[in-house]
Formats: structure tokens, C-alpha cells, sequence
């Protein structure tokens, strides 16, 4: 596939058309899962995280940038991913650890409970309007200081604290409501 094509099948893609998406996916999904595995050592977590990146792919089709090296953009996707999966297996394992030598068990009530409260405040943030969910993602999910994330998006710090201040507190009255009922 050519350059132009490239930009073409990119432009398309950024219009919302499926059969890009669809052109993009198979030209890129092998080498992203690839990529992945080879970072996390993990089959069926490099299937899963592969498969969101393309969900986010798809959409945010708007964001993308044709003018730009889409190729830097997948990869780049696929590592922070990655890392970020990396990240909270290591917070995981660490609070397994320190539990397991305090004599907690964790139930399966429990871990559910986890995942429930994590697939609630995953649902929440993607309802959220774009700019207050691409702070927040930019901070819990890429890691980025407060700084950083006003200097990319090109708006103050107050800005980014505000609405990271009203996003956590959003997600602390929704998890609080949560537990309510099924606690």
C-alpha cells in the first residue's frame, strides 16, 4: 500500500467510513497483537488489549491525524497500552502480595466487586464529554502530570485540575451509589 493510499484509506477512516476501518484493522491487527505480546508476555492479554485499541480506534476516528504517521500513531497506542497494563498488573500483584502476607484472603466476592467498580467507572468516563474524558484518561491511564496534559491539549493547569477534581468527584458519588445497592 502506497503513501497516497495511505492518506486516502486515512482520510476515509477519519470521515467514520467502516471499510477503512476494516481495510486498517487487517493491515494492522497481526502486528499490534504481536507487538503487544512481545511487551506483556501474555496471549489472551495482548488479544484483549489489541481489540481496545482498535475499539478506541474506531471511536475516536475523528482524532486521527492522515497528516501524520499513522504507523508512530498505532505503535504508540499499542505501547502505552502496554505499559499501562504493565503498570496495573504490578499494582495488582503488589496488593495480592501484601494481603496474602497479612492473612487476608480476597474472595471471589471481592475480586468481582473490583471489577465491577472498575467496569462502572470505565462506562462512567466514556459518557463523560470529550474533554473532560481525554483529561482524565490522559492522567489515569498515560500517566501524565498535570502539566504535561495542559501542555499537550494547550489549556491551563487550573483547567486540567478542575476537571480532574470534578471527574473523581462524578466517580466518588457514582461509587458510592454503586455500593449502596449491592453491598
Amino acid at each position: 500500500m502506497d503513501d497516497r493510499i495511505k492518506k486516502e484509506m486515512l482520510d476515509r477512516l477519519q470521515k467514520g467510513e467502516q471499510k477503512a476501518f476494516e481495510s486498517v484493522f487487517m493491515a494492522y491487527y497481526g502486528k499490534i497483537k504481536t507487538f503487544i505480546r512481545t511487551l506483556i508476555k501474555s496471549d489472551n492479554d495482548a488479544e484483549d488489549l489489541t481489540q481496545d485499541i482498535f475499539a478506541r480506534l474506531w471511536t475516536n476516528h475523528r482524532d486521527i491525524d492522515p497528516q501524520k504517521s499513522f504507523q508512530s500513531y498505532m505503535y504508540t497506542l499499542a505501547r502505552n497500552a502496554a505499559f499501562n497494563f504493565l503498570k496495573h498488573k504490578t499494582v495488582c500483584d503488589k496488593y495480592l502480595v501484601n494481603h496474602i502476607h497479612t492473612d487476608m484472603d480476597i474472595s471471589p466476592e471481592d475480586i468481582m466487586y473490583a471489577r465491577e467498580i472498575e467496569l462502572l467507572i470505565e462506562m462512567s468516563v466514556s459518557q463523560m464529554p470529550g474533554q473532560q474524558q481525554k483529561i482524565y484518561r490522559m492522567s489515569r491511564n498515560d500517566g501524565l502530570t498535570n502539566d504535561e496534559i495542559a501542555m499537550q491539549l494547550g489549556i491551563s493547569k487550573k483547567t486540567v485540575e478542575n476537571q480532574l477534581s470534578l471527574t473523581i468527584r462524578e466517580l466518588r458519588k457514582l461509587i458510592v451509589a454503586f455500593s449502596v445497592f449491592f453491598v
